[in-house]
Formats: structure tokens, sequence, C-alpha cells
């Protein structure tokens, strides 16, 4: 008899998981995109027949429900049926597509919270010792031995905590771990609306129901006044950006401050997993996100960085992230806030950069010279210098500290990145 330990889910450690999550967010931002370009063609060329075939062959007259068509000629209705269905079909897509893609971000966001409750069972065992979950003796001699029960009880909690509400999974974490999570978290609020309204479409075909408005007034959602029950939700690329931001922002936030709790050594781990990730986001435009993360990077864990050169890093990237969105004032302020003198040279640096002190850029960075070879490829290709790299100054300096004209020439002709700014 084959035993039930033989199921054993591969092993994802958070950083790992959460680079899955924020991909697949992105991922079904570009389907959701390409779908709904498709079907704007669609609907515009299933219009366009529809409306010279009324044209030609019929007439719009009032009646007492409203405006409809009636088609001159019976021979004639066949095909008016034919282009009215294929008309209600692309509406029908419309509606259905950004459901559907909704649906399946909130699914990739259970799948990170079933990860990450794998992986923090892993890091501290003494958290599953408290399961109610009792077996009989012929479950128990199933298993080849209790670290195999352990992962069977550990697949039956994540199965059993993502059935619960979001809400409920929440509170199953904060009492699990010893953490309050919902507390100075503004977008918990939005969170709960999308999660509500995922539901909506996956059972009532995005009719408002008086359990979303209840569950919605509960968490302080600010519903529109016209919502109310019976009334239809929808969800343009709009919303659907906004939710793929709100998703994206509570996961990496509740892994780091899980991850940290759970495993406090790793600071140094999780301070890593967090740049690289923030840095990505800068990389690609996506700045609404990076700001929001570096903000909590900077302000929520401010104490918790692994140290002082990790804390001032997330300082840099949080400026930087307000830079590129031409945030002046939101740019001074934050480094106003830190003496920037008593830092090493790589850090004014880029204190100089982002204030456009190039002069003095340009000799921190002879100064630096070549001791780093790493700070060559900072220089070609990251959005810190972007700006400083368009200056004549910034070549001429390049050039004398490095001597390599080629890959100075090949970064002034490329094209710019397609990443577009949100």
């Amino acid at each position: 008899m084959k035993s039930v330990s033989s199921v054993d889910p591969i092993r994802r450690e958070i950083p790992g998981e959460v680079r899955r999550f924020i991909s697949a967010l992105d991922g079904l931002m570009m389907s959701v995109e390409a779908a709904m370009d498709s079907l704007v063609v669609a609907h515009k060329n299933a219009h366009a027949a529809y409306d010279l075939y009324v044209e030609k062959h019929g007439e719009v007259t009032q009646g007492e429900g409203g405006p409809y068509v009636r088609i001159l000629s019976h021979e004639n209705c066949h095909q008016y049926g034919v282009l009215e269905r294929r008309l209600d079909r692309v509406h029908a897509a419309q509606r259905a597509v950004p459901q559907s893609f909704l649906a399946a971000l909130v699914g990739r966001f259970d799948a990170l919270v079933g990860g990450l409750v794998r992986e923090l069972f892993r890091l501290q065992p003494d958290a599953l010792n408290c399961s109610e979950r009792e077996f009989t003796f012929a479950q128990l001699v199933k298993f080849d031995s209790i670290d195999a029960a352990r992962k069977y009880v550990v697949e039956k909690e994540i199965e059993t905590l993502l059935r619960k509400s979001h809400s409920e999974q929440f509170e199953w974490l904060e009492k699990k771990f010893d953490i309050q999570l919902r507390k100075d978290l503004p977008v918990w609020s939005a969170f709960v609306e999308i999660t509500e309204r995922r539901s909506l479409f996956v059972h009532t075909d995005g009719v408002a129901s008086a359990q979303y408005i209840s569950n919605c007034q509960l968490e302080n959602v600010p519903l529109p006044p016209e919502t109310k029950v019976g009334s239809r939700l929808w969800a343009n690329q709009d919303y659907f950006r906004r939710a793929q931001n709100v998703l994206g922002e509570i996961g990496v936030k509740l892994s780091q401050v899980l991850w940290r709790k759970v495993a406090p050594g790793a600071a140094r781990d999780a301070d890593r997993a967090l740049l690289y990730l923030t840095n990505d986001l800068l990389v690609e435009g996506k700045y609404d996100l990076a700001k929001t993360l570096l903000d909590f990077a900077d302000t929520t864990l401010q104490k918790r960085h692994a140290s002082e050169w990790h804390r001032l890093t997330f300082v840099i990237k949080r400026v930087l992230a307000y830079y590129l969105c031409g945030e002046e004032e939101k740019v001074s302020e934050i480094l106003a806030k830190q003496d920037w003198s008593a830092t090493d040279d790589l850090f004014r640096l880029a204190e100089n950069v982002l204030r456009e002190r190039y002069g003095a850029a340009a000799k921190l960075m002879r100064k630096i010279g070549t001791t780093d070879e790493l700070q060559k490829g900072e220089y070609l290709h990251s959005p810190l210098y972007s700006s400083f790299r368009k200056t004549p100054l910034f070549s001429q300096t390049f050039r004398e500290i490095f001597g390599d004209e080629t890959h100075m020439e090949r970064l002034l002709t490329a094209e710019p990145p397609d990443g577009k700014p949100n």
C-alpha cells in the first residue's frame, strides 16, 4: 500500500514564492491587456457589420420598452440574428474576460499564501504543535515517520486555511504566528473589496449581494453610492491594474513581515530579496508598486534591516523611485533626513546624482575609480544614473576611469526599454 508520505510537496523558499507570485501577476496583466485589446477590435468589427446590416435591411423603432430593431423583410431575419448573436457574444466576452482574470489574480494570491505558510511551518515547526487535527490509529499507521505525518498535517492546515475568507486567513495568520498584520495597512480595505468582488464574479456574474456590501462596510470600504444589492459590478483594465498593485503590495508585505517574525536571523536574506524585487520594479518602470514597497522598507522595516548598509540602500532606492516619477519635493524631503556626509563614497555619489549635482558626482566617480568592477555595470545600466548618463560629463568621466568606449557607445545608441511607467 502506498503511504500518504509519498506525496511530498516541492520545497519552495519564500523569495522564490514571491518571485513566482509577482511574475504571475505580471503575466496575467499582460494577458488581460492583450485579450481586451483584441476584444476592442472584435467589438468594433461586429458593431460595424451589425449597424450596416440594420441600415440596409431594417429600421430602429421606438417601443414601450425603448428602441428596438425591426427587420423589413423576413428573408433577412436569419442573417440579422447571426450578427446580433455575434455582437452579444463580444459583449459577454468583454464582461467575462476581466472577471475571469481577476479570479485568476486572486487565485495566485491564494497560492502565495499556501506556499508561504508551508515555508513558515518549516522555519518554525513548533507553530504546528497547536494544531487541533486528530488521527485515528488506522490513519497513523499509514505514515512512514513522524516527519511524514507532520507534512500531511501541514498540507491539511493549508487546505483548510485556503477555504476561509481572506479576512479569516489573516486572522488565522495573526493568531498562529502572534503578529499584527492589518494594523497601519491602508491598502487593506482595497484588498477586501477586490477579494469580495472576485467572489461576486465567480458566484453571481458580478451582481452585488447583501454579503458583498456587508463585508465591505465591515472593513470600511468606500463603496460608490450607486452600489446596491442587485447592481452589477465590472472590472476594466484600470481596475485590474489597481488590483494587481494592491495584491502585489499585500503579498510582498505579508511575506516580508512573517518571514522576519518567524526567522529573525534571516534579515539579510529578506533584505536581499526585497532589494532585488524593488530594483526589478524600477528597471521595468513599475514605479507605483516600487514606491509603496520602498516606503514600507524605509519606514515599517527601518529598524529591522540586517545592517546600516541595507538601510541606506533602501533609502537611496526609495528616493530613486520618486526621482524617476519627477516628484522633486519628495526627493528632497527624504534625502534631507539623512546625513550623507557620514556615509561612504557610493552613497554620497548616489545622493549627488539624485540631487543632479553632476560635477560633484563626477569627482566621486573618479575617486571610486575601478576598485569595484561591479560599479561599472551600475554606471551603464542602473536607473540611478539614467539622467546623468545623458550628459557629456558622464561619458567623459566614464571613459577616463574605464577607458572603454565600446560599452559606452553601445549604451548611448541603444533603444530605450519597452517598459512603460505606470
